[in-house]
Formats: C-alpha cells, structure tokens, sequence
C-alpha cells in the first residue's frame, strides 16, 4: 500500500517538474518576442559603458591588491 503511494508522490513530483519548465519556457519565449536588436548609437554607448565599468573595477582591485603586497612586505 506505502510502495503505490510514494509511485504516485513521484508522478506529482515529475508534473512539478515538467509545469515549472514549461513556465520558465514560456518566460523566455516573451522574453525573446520582446527584444530587439540595438541601432549603433545604442550598442556604441553600451560598449563604451562596459569598457569603463570593466576599467573601473580592475582599477580598483589592483589599487586593493598593491595596497595589500605593500602592507604585507
């Protein structure tokens, strides 16, 4: 009697599972519909953005990694 009904808590468990990724499909998919492709103007700007972010915090970590050899030596 316990072995049938842990087959069907496993049934329910699978169906869980299959109804979560059709949602997270679905989410994607709208997503997908959405978006568009960025003019020039809006792609330099964003890898202008990028650059200096990236600049910005490896400028950060080396000034925290040379304050950290020099307070070490």
């Amino acid at each position: 009697m316990w072995k049938n009904s842990n087959k069907y808590q496993e049934f329910g468990d699978q169906r869980m599972v299959v109804s979560k990724l059709k949602e997270y499909i679905t989410a994607w998919r709208r997503i997908l519909i959405l978006a568009r492709r960025p003019d020039e103007e809006e792609f330099n700007l964003l890898t202008k953005l990028n650059f200096i972010g990236f600049t910005l915090v490896g400028g950060i970590a080396y000034i925290i990694h040379l304050v950290y050899v020099l307070l070490t030596t």
